[in-house]
């Protein structure tokens, strides 16, 4: 399975081994934010992960905190 990513600086593609994918189906398929652990791969300016570890991203907590003013 592939799972594009995308923040402020582009996009990357995650490729999902079918054991990562069986191991982590209803994180995949259910949590609107993922964090993916894995090796990077960067080829003529495509940036792409091999998934080892694919976690929810708690981002929601994020959305209440006092942001920071490094002045």
């Amino acid at each position: 399975m592939f799972i594009s990513l995308e923040d402020e600086t582009g996009i990357a593609n995650a490729f999902v081994p079918s054991a990562a994918f069986e191991a982590n189906r209803l994180v995949i398929t259910q949590e609107p934010f993922l964090q993916i652990h894995g090796r990077l791969q960067i080829v003529d300016n495509v940036i792409s992960i091999y998934a080892l570890k694919i976690e929810a991203l708690h981002f929601e907590v994020m959305l209440h905190a006092q942001s920071h003013d490094f002045r």
